[in-house]
């Protein structure tokens, strides 16, 4: 796993200069501490970097930019299935240089293929290739979103790289807050793509590419789509199941390939005791697991290190646990908030953070961790919920009245901040009541708590008009158009790429470690995205079907315990305060900006104390006060 970077200069007086691409990755190198490079060009208009994580072909031979000929590759990721690939290439008469590197495969693979050399890959990826025949840089993000990329353009250069902080060295670019990135936060936790919280620096979609030319012509392309690549369903649920576990265990055996040591983040539910398991069956090695807990247990998140010790006992894996606190917690938010870049405000970036950081402290560079189980498998108790509510808001009994009177009711008891407002809302107006895995403030509060100049922008606005491609997408391609499966798709284009993996990928890479998600693997998603709802949630069976699958595989106890997700005990912390004063700093935002009301804000914090939307608006504050107002930021940076 890496950092990359790069610029291209548009302006003839202009030249790429040495030092600009050594910051981007002295910026980046947490991402890359084995290795750095860069490559120029001949005329000194274009610039690619590259912090080197050493995974596969640890030798200098595969560092990177990676050169041959007419081609240059800066690339951040794994290609799984990359010895096959290499196998038909040496069949074409490719000569490799290098014994073991999926960078040169991929390199090969784009010269022999061009775009379509995509259709090859099985795995996780950011890169970027400068194709010196065709004087154009191809950037491309994974068919998921594993991976960021993000990049700005101008009419003087186009510049690109990892991590948004990067982007920030350009002397030119003064950071502003966008405020559609804005408005759309406070629904989702994160910035739907393409946009980012920063005015005019965009991301790369998943499972979309961009081309640029020296001139500064730009061509966008989504190549891969969930609904539009599904395998069709074959009516068999044995068959299906058995498709299914094989295809499990192939994405797991995939992730094993590595020339360093890879372990397991084990929370002690299916999906992690899933992996584990497998993995521990694919290796001769003894693996590692890896566990987070906390001193003691809150009201708001109960232990699960015992069962994350009954995986880890059933396997004989060296387990290994670090339990925290909320001084733990307190310790980290500038430097937590620093790595995402711009606001993730799902507070699992905690844990993820401290169970990477134990991960790398015992000589792991890779984990493979469980995201995305939940999403394919039906696998939350609040998406059951959401069911249930729609069919009782589908009943027949339940006229159209009776939901206006129930919404205004809500209103005036100011009940509208509550999620199920949001559902009623949406059903009053024929939406699908379903938007989102992650949601943050309802439409109604959302709009409450803006200010004027806010309201007016948005005040014929909401986030539906994020939500509505990809519903008629959904409708047009899916045979099961189900609430079911649309759940799994949404999740799937949104939470999962802006948010889940993002949390991710920054906590994870802040340590230096390369985290895998092997129940994110493409094959595997095409045969579950699109089938019947009996199958999916039958019996209103959470995760049936994998539950079915691993049987007999991990403990009975793991597999029948109740749903609980990896999370923290923040209603308990925020109820006795955090003790850094946060009413203090999300209200000096709020004065010094105009994005909210002041009074509603405050209501906020000083009424629904232990309220985890809390951390939401904390999170944006501290996010503003370290890349707008700068207050820490060099503070920050010194101490990467």
């Amino acid at each position: 796993m890496c950092g990359i970077g790069g610029k291209i200069e548009f302006k003839k007086e202009n030249f790429i200069e040495k030092d600009f691409l050594l910051k981007i990755n002295k910026f980046q190198k947490h991402r890359g501490p084995d290795a750095s490079g860069i490559w120029i060009s001949k005329n000194k208009k274009i610039g690619l970097s590259h912090t080197r994580l050493s995974i596969l072909d640890v030798s200098k031979k595969a560092n990177q930019p990676f050169l041959n000929t007419d081609y240059v590759l800066t690339f951040n990721g794994e290609i799984y299935n990359f010895k096959e690939i290499r196998i038909i290439l040496e069949k074409k008469g490719y000569k490799f240089d290098t014994t073991n590197s999926d960078t040169e495969v991929l390199l090969f693979a784009y010269k022999e293929w061009k775009t379509d050399c995509l259709s090859y890959l099985r795995g996780m990826f950011a890169f970027a290739i400068w194709d010196n025949i065709d004087k154009k840089l191809w950037l491309v993000r994974d068919r998921i979103g594993i991976k960021p990329l993000y990049f700005k353009k101008n009419d003087e250069s186009f510049i690109f790289a990892s991590e948004i902080k990067s982007i920030l060295l350009d002397k030119s670019y003064k950071p502003e807050i966008d405020e559609e990135s804005l408005f759309h936060y406070l629904s989702f936790l994160c910035t739907p793509a393409p946009n980012t919280m920063f005015k005019n620096i965009k991301k790369i979609e998943a499972g979309s590419w961009l081309l640029i030319d020296e001139n500064g012509n730009l061509t966008k392309k989504k190549y891969w789509d969930p609904i539009e690549n599904k395998e069709n369903f074959i009516g068999d649920e044995l068959i299906f199941k058995e498709k299914i576990y094989k295809e499990l265990k192939n994405a797991v055996k995939l992730r094993t390939v590595s020339d360093v040591d890879v372990g397991v983040f084990l929370s002690g539910g299916i999906d992690s005791s899933t992996n584990a398991t497998l993995f521990s069956k694919l290796t001769k090695k003894r693996i590692k697991t890896f566990s987070i807990g906390y001193d003691k247990n809150y009201k708001s998140y109960k232990s699960e290190l015992q069962y994350a010790k009954l995986a880890s006992r059933s396997i004989n894996s060296k387990h290994y646990e670090k339990k925290l606190n909320k001084k733990h917690f307190i310790e980290i938010i500038e430097k937590m908030i620093f790595h995402q870049d711009e606001p993730i405000s799902d507070p699992v970036c905690f844990p993820i953070f401290y169970v990477s950081q134990l991960a790398v402290s015992k000589n792991v560079k890779v984990c493979q961790v469980g995201e995305g189980a939940d999403e394919l498998f039906f696998g939350y108790s609040n998406w059951a919920r959401t069911i249930k509510i729609n069919k009782v808001l589908k009943n027949i009994l339940f006229l159209k009245p009776l939901k206006k009177i129930l919404k205004i009711l809500m209103i005036f008891f100011k009940f509208d901040h509550k999620y199920s407002y949001d559902l009623l809302d949406r059903s009053l107006n024929n939406l699908p009541i379903f938007w989102s895995g992650a949601e943050a403030f309802s439409e109604a509060e959302k709009k409450r708590i803006l200010s004027n100049q806010m309201k007016k922008k948005f005040n014929h606005r909401s986030s539906w008009e994020v939500i509505e491609p990809y519903f008629k997408r959904f409708n047009k391609k899916a045979k099961y158009n189900n609430l079911e499966n649309w759940m799994t798709y949404i999740d799937l284009k949104l939470r999962l790429p802006e948010l889940l993996l993002m949390r991710i990928d920054k906590m994870s890479m802040a340590c230096g470690l390369e985290a895998r998600v092997p129940f994110l693997d493409h094959i595997l998603i095409a045969k579950v995205i699109d089938i019947p709802k009996e199958i999916k949630f039958k019996n209103k069976n959470l995760k049936y079907i994998l539950k079915q699958c691993v049987k007999g595989l991990i403990p009975e106890s793991i597999i029948n315990r109740k749903k609980q997700g990896f999370g923290l005990p923040l209603k308990d912390w925020f109820s006795d305060g955090l003790g850094i004063n946060e009413v203090k700093t999300v209200m000096n935002f709020v004065r010094e900006t105009d994005y909210f009301d002041e009074n509603e804000i405050r209501k906020i914090l000083l009424k629904r104390k232990n309220d985890t939307r809390i951390w939401f608006l904390l999170n944006l504050a501290i996010w503003w006060e370290i890349y707008i107002k700068k207050k820490t930021y060099l503070s920050l940076v010194n101490s990467k």
